[in-house]
């Protein structure tokens, strides 16, 4: 799978509403790029609810995931005061894989293949439910 290279206004957009769901293995080298520990860089990430996907079998399930922090006006963490990124070499999977003029059946290649490795990735969901845990236990609620 190659990365994706557009970078007009409209696949721009998207980091400004939308920060890209995290793939297994990319906390880690976001992590080291910003010369942080995982454990540290945790604080620039959240639990999402993530997508709904139909299994083969029929079924429908939501598969959560984790996404970068939103800032008080809705855009990604790691957008600078320019909006440009601050960590596009090392993109999360649903950023730098993705882009606004992808064709229906390569989106939904994609999209198959980080739901299903964040579904049975066991490190992934349980860094999903520490962010969760951390969530409730700084709001006393949970979100």
């Amino acid at each position: 799978m190659n990365r994706t290279v557009c970078a007009c206004e409209r696949c721009k957009a998207c980091c400004k509403i939308q920060p890209g769901p995290l793939a297994p293995g990319d906390l880690e080298r976001i992590a080291e790029f910003l010369g942080e520990t995982p454990e540290q860089a945790k604080e620039h990430f959240m639990a999402s609810a993530g997508c709904v996907a139909r299994l083969r079998d029929g079924r429908v399930v939501r598969i959560g995931s984790i996404t970068p922090k939103r800032k008080a006006d809705g855009s990604c963490v790691f957008l600078d005061k320019d909006k440009r990124c601050m960590i596009h070499p090392v993109a999360p999977f649903g950023c730098a894989y993705f882009d606004v003029h992808m064709d229906k059946d390569e989106g939904l290649k994609r999209s198959g293949w980080l739901a299903m490795k964040q579904a049975t990735d066991r490190e992934y969901r349980r860094l999903r439910a520490e962010l969760i845990s951390q969530e409730v236990n700084k709001e006393g609620i949970k979100k």
